[in-house]
């Protein structure tokens, strides 16, 4: 399970943001992450609150996670498209039968982090 070592790194991530801010706690981590990151959602929750039982710095907090759609682009129109799920999606330019480059929806990115 995958989401388990993200869990883990996000963490690792939050006690180095913790320590260069001086917090003792985290209260609340809100996470970008993309329908086309790979990315099962339910199952990193699931991980990160296991984590919370072992981390004192994260005993309590708040998880949020904001998924962010597809948006692709066309660099011969120079459109951009946008697509809810990563299922079925056709890569290519309903305008010119070109490829289209996916620009947004694979991240993954903890966007904000707050703490005491």
């Amino acid at each position: 399970m995958h989401e388990g070592a993200i869990a883990e790194s996000i963490v690792d991530i939050l006690k180095d943001t913790a320590k260069e801010n001086s917090l003792n706690k985290i209260t609340r981590v809100v996470l970008k992450i993309g329908k086309m990151s790979g990315v099962m959602v339910d199952a990193l929750l699931f991980a990160l609150e296991a984590l919370k039982n072992e981390e004192s710095l994260i005993e309590g907090a708040e998880f949020e996670v904001v998924e962010n759609n597809i948006k692709a682009h066309c660099f011969v129109c120079d459109k951009d498209f946008y697509f809810e799920e990563s299922s079925g999606i056709v890569l290519i330019c309903p305008e010119c039968s070109m490829p289209l480059e996916i620009i947004e929806g694979k991240e993954m990115e903890i966007v904000e982090i707050e703490g005491e």
